[in-house]
Formats: C-alpha cells, structure tokens, sequence
C-alpha cells in the first residue's frame, strides 16, 4: 500500500507520484505520514518536505507557507511556492 502524493503551487504542479512516507513541518511540529494515517488537516511553514518513495528513492521538497490535507492515503500540499532539490 503507498500513498498517492501532490504537491501543487499557484504556478503549477511541482510532485506527484507515491510514497510509502511523507514528513512536513506544521505550526504544530514535524509530522509524518504512512499509509492508514487518519485524515489530517495541518498549515505548513517554510521548510523541507521529505517525500520517501516505494523505490527507496527520497525527494526533498523547499515549500513555503501553505496547508496539507491527507485523507484516504492521500496526501495534499498546498504551498505558495515549492522547489525540488
């Protein structure tokens, strides 16, 4: 089981595949998601979302400020702007 990962900014869609771990920094803290995890609703700050692949690959997202919604195995990241490093 993966979750199903999007990263979107105004300009465009910066990430979307599937992720067997997804970690972002909220106002309430860092926070990880797996596969199963309740819905969450959180806002962003600026930092670096790490995204773990189903391949053992780690994509590592600079985000702003912004919200993540998971629901479903679904994670969503809503940011003002993001860049892949």
């Amino acid at each position: 089981m993966a979750l199903a990962v999007e990263l979107v900014s105004p300009e465009e869609i910066v990430y979307t595949g599937e992720a067997e771990m997804v970690v972002a920094r909220t106002t309430d803290g860092e926070i990880a998601f797996q596969p199963g995890h309740v819905p969450f609703l959180g806002v962003l700050v600026p930092s670096d979302v790490r995204v773990y692949t189903t391949d053992g690959a780690k994509t590592t997202i600079a985000v702003e400020r912004g919200f993540v919604e998971v629901s479903h195995d679904n994670v969503a990241l809503l940011s003002d702007s993001a860049t892949v490093s």
